[in-house]
């Protein structure tokens, strides 16, 4: 009994991480690149707007070893005001920061026991200022565009002419670039996080983008101040852990749409250590959980469509499917293993290695092709291919690299059940680049 039971959990939650997947496939082979001008900075305007005023705000806690090539990076777009908010940072971000003499970086910041309140409260802050300026100078709401970019963060050459071409059609609001990993990669690890950031999660926002459903980035993300200022306020972003889709359900609620980028990126550092990673992604997983808080919103939303509604349930429900899944294989596997003896008696050796040959063969099959299409992705975009060596192990690594993140929900789910929410800081520097 115990047996159908789990099989049927980890079937159910099989069949719709397939499903989206499948269909997030055959968006990314049907409607992209053929329908090129569909997404957001790819259309040419009559005129470019000259007036736009961008702030790009930096949040900085601790990032000593990267925040000076952000800054330097950030400076190069010069139509770019940076606003570098540091967190009460004790390893020497100050002194970084203060070395780059430039009138158009503005620091921020933020001492104890008022600091290390979590990334939306940084970004608030920002916001704040930044409308004070902008109420000073006379500039219009609407010609100010707010940027998000992290702290081990680098847009690419062409950003700027993309945001610029989005954001001088007056009807445009809010854009969110893809994401990238830097290049030159140390272990097998980074690759992995490239692969799900640059081709599996921007196949998942090409599909979002026709059912309007795109979710922000908490790096690269950009929008309009006024409407935002309009209809959500004055300080947009919230306290849960995961700043970014819960600031998404805010404009989904209050009908702003989110338009996504595909020919332009930010870069950030993957991480190199599966505990830092494990740790990360936790803080991802238990702010999925803090954003439930919307779930009466979303269901009694008469704004909303019925395909936008799916896609947050959809979101929303991923942890506990991962979480059921995860026991489910768990409890199957010591199943197996204790009754080892009465399965092997029950299935002839040649039907037991044909069941145990297909699930492995159908597990790899879209390791197989998410990595032929993420190929063609660095290849397409002139970025550093992968060794053969890489390329061999590439499949299983896909395949399996969500392993590991078993223990990331479990962590998550532990402090999201005491009411732990306090901010788990990801590590950059030297260390984790």
């Amino acid at each position: 009994m115990l047996i159908v039971i789990f099989t049927l959990i980890w079937g159910i939650a099989l069949f719709i991480f397939l499903f989206y997947s499948l269909i997030s496939l055959l968006f990314r082979m049907i409607s992209y690149p053929r329908d090129f001008y569909h997404f957001a900075g790819n259309q040419q305007p009559a005129k470019i707007d000259c007036n736009l005023q961008y702030y790009v705000i930096v949040p900085c806690f601790n990032e000593a070893g990267v925040i000076q090539r952000t800054i330097k990076g950030l400076l190069k777009f010069k139509q770019f005001e940076i606003v570098v908010v540091d967190d009460a940072s004790s390893d020497g971000s100050i002194s970084k920061i203060k070395q780059i003499n430039n009138s158009r970086v503005h620091l921020l910041r933020r001492y104890v026991p008022n600091a290390h309140t979590g990334k939306g409260d940084v970004l608030n802050f920002a916001l704040d200022y930044i409308c004070q300026i902008t109420i000073r100078q006379g500039v219009p709401f609407e010609k100010v565009i707010i940027g998000v970019v992290d702290a081990d963060a680098q847009l690419a050459d062409n950003a700027l002419q993309r945001l610029n071409a989005y954001f001088s059609l007056p009807k445009t609001n809010i854009t969110q670039m893809r994401v990238k990993m830097y290049p030159h990669f140390k272990n097998g690890l980074q690759i992995l996080q490239d692969i799900e950031f640059f081709s599996i999660n921007h196949m998942a926002q090409i599909m979002r983008m026709y059912t309007k459903t795109v979710g922000l980035s908490g790096n690269g993300q950009f929008f309009r101040l006024k409407p935002i200022i309009d209809k959500i306020g004055v300080h947009p972003w919230g306290n849960a852990l995961l700043d970014d889709y819960e600031l998404t359900i805010k404009m989904m609620l209050k009908k702003l749409r989110v338009d996504y980028m595909t020919d332009t990126y930010v870069y950030q550092e993957a991480l190199t250590s599966p505990k830092r990673f494990i740790r990360q992604r936790s803080r991802w997983v238990q702010g999925d959980l803090n954003c439930l808080k919307y779930l009466p919103q979303v269901i009694k939303s008469r704004i909303l469509s019925r395909t936008q509604k799916l896609g947050i349930y959809y979101f929303l429900l991923q942890p506990w499917l991962n979480f059921l899944a995860d026991i489910a294989i768990i409890i199957l596997t010591a199943i197996t293993l204790t009754h080892w003896h009465d399965l092997y008696s029950y299935l002839p050796i040649m039907t037991f290695s044909l069941v145990i040959g297909g699930l492995v063969t159908f597990s790899l099959f879209w390791g197989i092709i998410f990595g032929i299409f993420y190929c063609r992705d660095l290849a397409h975009y002139h970025e550093p291919p992968l060794k053969k060596r890489q390329l061999f192990f590439l499949p299983i690594g896909i395949s399996y690299m969500y392993v590991i993140l078993f223990f990331s929900i479990i962590m998550a789910y532990w402090r999201w059940s005491f009411h732990q929410n306090s901010w788990i800081k990801t590590e950059h520097g030297k260390n984790a680049a």
